[in-house]
């Protein structure tokens, strides 16, 4: 199994809109797709500013990776399962030393990002008991 931060930004898709616990969408799969499987743990990060910036929910891949031709890219499905009572900001994350070299702290200009699986324990401790995710 692999974790994932998906990265959306407020001007193409907002997830303090979209991200409905239950409904299965479909993401672009950029960078590293050939390691997204189904059932990856997927955290779903909202770019922008420093107030909205960070994690608003999880959920996990719900397909491999697949060619979208309308696209011009692939994409990936995702079910989301959890909406974050509130998002986790990117002021928290980075106070937290597991994840001060988080990659899209250091280079945010993708859509997918591979965190390690200590990475995801980190993100998971900060997500209260009955929202977080199981991360093995």
């Amino acid at each position: 199994m692999n974790y994932w931060i998906f990265q959306a930004i407020p001007e193409r898709y907002d997830l303090r809109e979209k991200l409905v616990e239950g409904i299965k969408v479909t993401w672009y799969a950029t960078r590293s797709r050939n390691q997204m499987s189904p059932q990856d743990i997927v955290f779903f990060w909202l770019g922008g500013g420093k107030n909205i910036r960070g994690i608003y929910g999880w959920g996990r891949l719900a397909s491999s990776p697949y060619n979208k031709p309308e696209w011009d890219s692939y994409g990936v499905d995702v079910m989301y399962e959890k909406r974050l009572k509130s998002h986790i900001p990117v002021g928290k994350i980075k106070s937290i030393s597991d994840l001060q070299d988080l990659l899209i702290l250091r280079a945010p200009m993708a859509t997918n990002f591979l965190i390690s699986p200590k990475e995801a324990h980190a993100i998971a401790n900060l997500i209260a008991l009955d929202q977080r995710p199981k991360v093995v």
